[in-house]
């Protein structure tokens, strides 16, 4: 992991920089350098969850210190020109993972909004245990007990056997025939693609040892845009529990940029 030394000549207060600093490297010891994590090639859905949480925190985080720095640079005199969007163009690059400072990585200045749950179809989690017990071996018709690690309280138990004598028995199922699965394998497993988090994760490094080209962008555009100064300060919630002094990049940046959007 190869971080710059914060210097003395960025705008932001160094103290935010140092904690941006420990920051990243709490993500190289959770989860390796870049390299490393394109190294795996695949993630489990929850791996990939963990880690994709921890770099929207980090991702943020940045995104705060680069509005700092844009404070910096002055209001163009020419007017703004907002032109379209350009299609671009497909081209085939080439990604090796022992070679993350040749990897073509950006970072998104404005934050996405947040996405909403869709709704689940009625009947789908049915389907995919039904599935998940196929995939474990079990038979069409065949009697299956679900394991569970914690055990129900007394009352419950008493319950359940007084239940049990007052039903009506049938034909006794032996242990040796049914078959036996633990809750925790009817999740079915979920794999993804661990180069889109190592991209990233590589943008965050350079976005920390060189911001001034960042921030002269994110200044342009936001003289050009001001109002989508919120999209920048947008925050996952578990952010302020992980980045030590969270809320004190938020209020630098907004006092930075205060008098330039007043109507004064």
């Amino acid at each position: 992991m190869s971080l710059s030394p914060v210097s003395s000549t960025r705008t932001a207060p160094l103290a935010l920089w140092r904690i941006a600093g420990a920051f990243l490297r709490t993500l190289h010891v959770l989860f390796g350098d870049p390299a490393a994590v394109a190294a795996r090639h695949t993630l489990t859905g929850k791996a990939h969850a963990q880690m994709a949480s921890w770099l929207r925190s980090a991702e943020a985080m940045l995104r705060r210190l680069i509005l700092i720095e844009a404070a910096a640079y002055p209001k163009p005199n020419t007017r703004p020109l907002l032109r379209p969007r350009r299609p671009r163009k497909l081209k085939l690059y080439a990604f090796w993972a022992d070679k993350p400072e040749a990897w073509r990585v950006s970072f998104r200045m404005f934050a996405p909004s947040p996405r909403t749950p869709k709704p689940r179809k009625p009947g789908l989690a049915a389907a995919k245990r039904l599935e998940r017990l196929r995939q474990l071996g079990a038979l069409p018709g065949e009697p299956i007990f679900i394991f569970r690690e914690e055990r129900p309280a007394p009352r419950a138990r008493f319950a359940c056997r007084r239940r049990a004598q007052a039903a009506p028995r049938g034909k006794p199922i032996r242990r040796q025939d049914r078959f036996w699965v633990h809750e925790r394998d009817l999740k079915p497993l979920v794999f993804r693609s661990a180069w889109p988090l190592a991209w990233r994760y590589e943008a965050l490094q350079r976005v920390f040892n060189d911001p001034a080209p960042y921030a002269r962008r994110l200044a342009a555009r936001l003289h050009a845009t001001p109002h989508r100064l919120r999209e920048i300060l947008r925050a996952p919630p578990e952010a302020r529990d992980r980045v030590d002094r969270f809320s004190a990049f938020r209020a630098c940046g907004e006092r930075r940029w205060r008098p330039r959007f007043s109507s004064a």
